[in-house]
């Protein structure tokens, strides 16, 4: 630290300083899931909104299997499983939460949450995301904002915003696997 550091990025004018976080989230890539389909063991999706559209996929010898309420279904298309699955190739997250307060953060953990995902991996890693409304002020008042969500997963403690846009591929109801 006795020495400066001087750092230069053809064409960029702005402070380079601020690149420069300590922060170790920052250092980070932004995704909750990157694995291949051969990766994954089995996918349970629930819906607390709607608990009957929630399913687990489960991957036995490289066939899929698709059940609801601890009973097989029949009639699911296998393209869509396979496709459904691929989609947990590259999941990223928009930003870290980390205005928000320890009791604010404990109130909305609290709660109960829209979505569960739970990734089991073939090498045995559990993958947990834990998905809530976020609330955000408009006019002065609260209202949940309809292109975002608030994420966490079982291995960090600070909670992440998570743009629909992203994590809309895993959130499917099981209707989705049928042909119609």
């Amino acid at each position: 630290n006795s020495k400066p550091f001087i750092v230069f990025v053809p064409g960029y004018d702005g402070n380079i300083g601020s690149a420069f976080i300590m922060n170790e989230l920052f250092w980070q890539p932004y995704t909750v899931f990157n694995l291949l389909p051969s990766e994954i063991a089995s996918v349970k999706l629930e819906n607390t909104s709607d608990t009957s559209a929630s399913f687990s996929i489960t991957n036995q010898h490289h066939r899929f299997f698709l059940t609801n309420d601890s009973s097989n279904k029949t009639g699911w298309d296998s393209a869509m499983i396979v496709r459904y699955i691929s989609y947990f190739a590259f999941i990223p997250f928009e930003s870290w939460e980390l205005e928000m307060r320890g009791n604010e953060q404990k109130s909305v953990e609290s709660q109960l949450p829209l979505y569960k995902i739970t990734v089991l991996t073939t090498n045995g890693k559990k993958r947990i995301l834990t998905l809530w409304g976020l609330q955000v002020d408009k006019n002065g008042s609260k209202e949940i904002d309809s292109d975002r969500l608030l994420g966490k997963t079982e291995d960090r403690d600070e909670l992440f915003i998570i743009r629909y846009f992203d994590i809309d591929p895993l959130i499917k109801k099981k209707e989705y696997f049928y042909t119609h």
